[in-house]
């Protein structure tokens, strides 16, 4: 009994963490309504800040763009080769600094992080929908993540320890004196915490901004004030609880990001807003799991599958499937919408046009214009399986690239190991994915918006740690192979042979197959998107309680299109397997998944042409590969300018790259039938076709639903959005 005790003691290190985060983020929802996942990204960026100036007297500058960089490419073109100044990586502030000194520097960037993070970002998306918020969340943990990868590796670091560690004998076991000391900090900050949220003029203030932000501002309060200072006291707190509790945890640009998942569940279960409540939970968190990861090395009726991983999650969906919405609502001034779903059609001209350049590159391109294309295919592919649930039917999934990954490892064990012949193994293998998206889904019946988001990166990361890392048919620990296709003795793999070519790997037979297949998907997702279950689908993303009356089965509606968009996912999933032939859950770590979503956001996440886009953004990409042959190889730089295009989307342009070159499209078509009209002398306003080939334009029930989303009228629901 003493070992359990020790442990559940030792777990105090972890449940400051989770405590101490959880508090940050029932702070930065009460201040602005934002579930902010760059939260643990913070505590993890402002550690390596202290680290660096106490080991070093360096202090890392963030990446930057380097305009020189351009000039350089753009001299390279015709021969000439400079070497052009650089921005500096650190700033060498002298010799070691004395750890007051390191951790005063760290905890002031944490303050000016959170002020930013406000400022330049969530104070901008205030009255924008939870999608957008998400999002932009998503983008800034992705770019602290970067920077420190960038500036330090993604190697663990040393953090010396502030706090005595000596032996304190409790209840007959040891325990290290720090564990103690941090409990005691964490209850004073909390202590402080609520008194002044509750007595002072300041947590007055802030509870109103937060539960009727118009009668705030009636009264003289400033929200955007109020939200700045709980920000900066959010990200303060974090990177200081960080920096003590990091020779505990340790340091790594991937632990302390993750942090915010418990730290999630915490917060859930305080309904972001009761900072005692989320303290003992986030605390309950980490000595759960100290716990039962004692109990499954000693005992031997515990399953070994990681259930000290996995208890953040029980947390979380008890949480949300006992109380149902549990983020608490804001009274804002106004709301925005989510992004338009306008349809697309399907042109066989242009598309005919595209297949005919997408073969001959496969074919005849240079090797890694061939391998970018096929990159580009299967992410365009994994995109849309973001297009049908979230841009057609609003619900926020962060869990794709995992269910793609079930798929992966399923059709290795199908393929290779049971010997299941194509193309029934990988359409197995998606349904397996589908099966689990769907219990996935469940949740999705009672939550949206935000607290869906964190649902379902919760079931990301559990799918990982329940299945990748055990043994069976789903196991990912270790690299899994999987042989080339093939059907009535003709093989289409990367290494399969082909009649044209140069003979090299990946074969233009795979690059075929993995185009055919996602023309297939193309014309289903449009086809989806003009169907009596795609109209509804809009009417449950417009408004579910207007879509209800008008007899849409809203419940129904949401697991087909979780369904069908894990159906897609696993696809994606099986051609990623025959694309590397070994593998393992590496390519579906939650972190990528999450790259993912950022991608498919940047492209246009609700029109299937974004997806086209966002394929081609994507890591490795054509996009990806183009830059770097015009300007310089993004290297480490990918995931960081990733995460600043994507807040930068969120912010000017919500509807993504292929709303926007529509309307630009538009623009110039008009432009010219306004010119044509002033060289003719034609006063008819009808639209000549060719201005029509430049941009169509759609019936008006498609642009009811797309132009406006949260006025849909009942009738949609019947089926008033099919073109």
């Amino acid at each position: 009994m003493e070992i359990y005790l020790q442990f559940i003691l030792l777990g105090i290190g972890s449940g400051v963490v989770f405590a101490a985060l959880a508090l940050g983020l029932v702070l930065t929802h009460r201040a602005s309504g934002v579930v902010n996942f760059a939260h643990g990204a913070i505590a993890m960026y402002v550690t390596y800040v202290y680290s660096s100036l106490k080991d070093d007297g360096a202090y890392p500058v963030p990446p930057l763009p380097n305009p020189f960089a351009i000039v350089e490419g753009i001299l390279s073109w015709v021969g000439i080769t400079v070497a052009l100044p650089d921005f500096p990586t650190f700033i060498q502030m002298g010799d070691e600094w004395p750890w007051w000194a390191a951790m005063l520097g760290a905890v002031i960037t944490a303050g000016v992080i959170g002020f930013l993070f406000h400022y330049l970002v969530f104070r901008v998306l205030r009255y924008q929908p939870p999608l957008a918020k998400v999002v932009s969340s998503v983008g800034l943990m992705l770019i602290l993540q970067a920077a420190v990868v960038i500036r330090f590796s993604n190697r663990a670091r040393n953090v010396e320890s502030l706090l005595p560690n000596d032996g304190v004998d409790v209840l007959g076991t040891t325990v290290p004196m720090d564990r103690f000391i941090l409990f005691g900090l964490m209850i004073a900050a909390t202590t402080v915490l609520y008194l002044v949220y509750q007595k002072t003029k300041f947590g007055i203030m802030t509870r109103a901004a937060a539960e009727n932000e118009q009668h705030a501002t009636l009264l003289g309060i400033s929200a955007d004030s109020i939200a700045a200072v709980n920000w900066i006291v959010a990200a303060m707190l974090a990177g200081l609880v960080g920096i003590l509790a990091a020779p505990i945890t340790g340091l790594n640009p991937l632990n302390m990001t993750l942090f915010i998942i418990p730290a999630l569940g915490a917060a859930l279960v305080a309904r972001f807003s009761s900072f005692w409540v989320a303290v003992w939970v986030g605390m309950g968190i980490g000595a759960g799991q100290s716990l039962l990861q004692i109990m499954e090395i000693r005992l031997d009726w515990i399953p070994d599958i990681n259930l000290s991983q996995g208890l953040p999650l029980v947390v979380i969906v008890v949480a949300m499937m006992v109380r149902g919405q549990v983020l608490p609502s804001r009274g804002a001034v106004e709301r925005g919408r989510l992004p338009l779903a306008l349809p697309t059609r399907i042109r066989p001209r242009v598309m005919t046009v595209w297949l005919i350049l997408m073969t001959w590159l496969l074919i005849w391109g240079p090797f890694e214009w061939r391998q970018a294309t096929i990159n580009t295919l299967i992410a365009a592919i994994l995109a849309m399986s973001l297009v049908v649930v979230t841009g057609y039917v609003g619900q926020i999934s962060l869990a794709q690239l995992s269910l793609a990954g079930i798929a992966a490892f399923m059709l290795s064990s199908l393929a290779t190991d049971a010997g299941v012949p194509f193309p029934i193994a990988p359409l197995l293998a998606a349904l397996v994915a589908t099966f689990f998206g769907l219990i996935v889904a469940i949740p999705a019946l009672r939550v949206r918006g935000a607290s869906l988001a964190i649902m379902t990166l919760a079931a990301g990361v559990a799918i990982e740690v329940f299945l990748f890392k055990s043994d069976g048919w789903l196991a990912g620990d270790s690299p899994r192979r999987v042989a080339d296709p093939s059907f009535l003795g003709i093989e289409f793999g990367p290494n399969s042979p082909f009649w044209f070519g140069d003979g090299k790997v990946p074969s233009p037979a795979f690059g075929l197959f993995v185009l055919l297949v996602l023309t297939g998907c193309f014309i289903a997702v449009i086809r989806l998107r003009q169907s009596m279950l795609g109209a509804q689908m809009l009417a449950v993303r417009a408004n579910e309680r207007a879509a209800a009356a008008a007899g849409v089965n809203v419940q129904g509606v949401k697991l087909a299109a979780f369904g069908i968009s894990s159906f897609l996912a696993g696809i994606g999933g099986t051609l990623t397997a025959y694309k590397f032939g070994t593998y393992s859950m590496e390519s579906f770590a939650i972190l990528a998944s999450l790259s993912l979503f950022a991608f498919s956001y940047l492209g246009g996440i609700a029109t299937v042409a974004g997806a086209i886009y966002a394929g081609t953004l994507y890591q490795q990409g054509i996009g990806t590969l183009a830059f770097e042959k015009l300007f310089f190889d993004l290297g480490r730089y990918e995931a960081y300018l990733a995460g600043i295009f994507l807040v930068i989307t969120a912010l000017v342009q919500p509807q993504g790259i292929d709303v926007f070159d529509r309307r630009e499209r538009r623009r110039i078509a008009w432009g010219f039938m306004v010119l044509w009209r002033r060289m003719t002398g034609n006063p008819d306003r009808t639209k000549p076709e060719w201005v029509t080939r430049i941009y169509p334009i759609y019936p008006k029930p498609q642009e009811a639903v797309a132009e406006a989303p949260e006025k849909v009228p009942a009738e949609v629901g019947e089926g008033g959005g099919g073109s």
